[in-house]
Parts: structure tokens; sequence; C-alpha cells
């Protein structure tokens, strides 16, 4: 039963992380294309910006595997004498950027948590990058159109 509940849980923390980054576009855009912020300006804001969901994304995972762990008793994470919440989190930043120190382990159901937020981390990393790049060439051009202009 456990695992079905960590896979359930999965599938849930998976979907608000990608809904949110999905959300995060549209409003960064939104909020670029009305700035009138220089190009640095808007590059910046959107680069702060996605920065601030792929925290919010790590802390989502960090607060379920707590929760998980602490509270509903799935699984273990082991390294450490004691877990704070900050630990977990400390763990979802690891993992959610692929980096892995290996210093914590989960163990039990709670490993399928962390093993699809690698996988979501990775791609809402590299989402987030092609995004930047494609926002980037876009107002370059404008750049460039406004310099021809003038």
């Amino acid at each position: 039963m456990a695992h079905y509940n960590v896979a359930i849980i999965t599938l849930g923390a998976v979907i608000v992380a990608v809904l949110l980054h999905y959300e995060a576009f549209v409003a960064l855009t939104r909020l670029i294309e009305r700035s009138h912020l220089s190009h640095r300006g808007r590059i910046l804001l959107l680069v702060f910006g996605l920065l601030l969901t792929h925290v919010a994304e790590i802390w989502l995972f960090g607060l379920t595997a707590w929760w998980l762990v602490e509270d509903q008793g799935i699984g273990t994470i082991v390294g450490y004498d004691g877990f704070v919440m900050l630990d977990y989190v400390f763990m979802s930043a690891v993992t959610y950027t692929t980096l892995g120190y290996g210093d914590i382990i989960p163990l039990g159901p709670i490993r399928f948590l962390y093993g699809s937020e690698a996988l979501t981390g990775f791609m809402l990393i590299t989402w987030s990058a092609s995004f930047t790049f494609l926002e980037m060439q876009k107002h370059w051009r404008l750049e460039e159109k406004d310099r021809h202009r003038r």
C-alpha cells in the first residue's frame, strides 16, 4: 500500500511542478512583453523569475518527502544522525538538479519520489534554458530592428 501511496503522491507533485512551471512561463512572458525595461532588464527579470520558480518546485518536492517520511512513515532517509525539514529540502535540491552528492540516501518507497523528481527537475531545467534562449533571441531581433530604424 505504501508503494501505491508514494506513486500517487509523486504523480501529484510532478503535475503541480509542471503546471507551476508552465504558469510561470505564461506570467513571465506577459510581464516581460508589457514592461518598459531594457533588453537586459527583461532577460534578468525572466532569469530571476525562473530561479524563484525552480526554488518553489524544489521546496514542493522537499516538503512532500518530509511529509511522506516524517508524518506518514513511508520510507526513510539515511546519512545524518537526525533530519529536519531543511535536510529534505537540501536532498530535494540535490536531486532536482541531478547533482547527487550521495551523502543522503533515500530507502524504501520514498525512492520513487526522488527518482521522479530527478527526471522532472532535469526536464524543467532544460525547458527553462530553452525558453530563456528563445526569449533572448526574440529580444535580440527586436533590438536589431530598433537599431535599423534609427
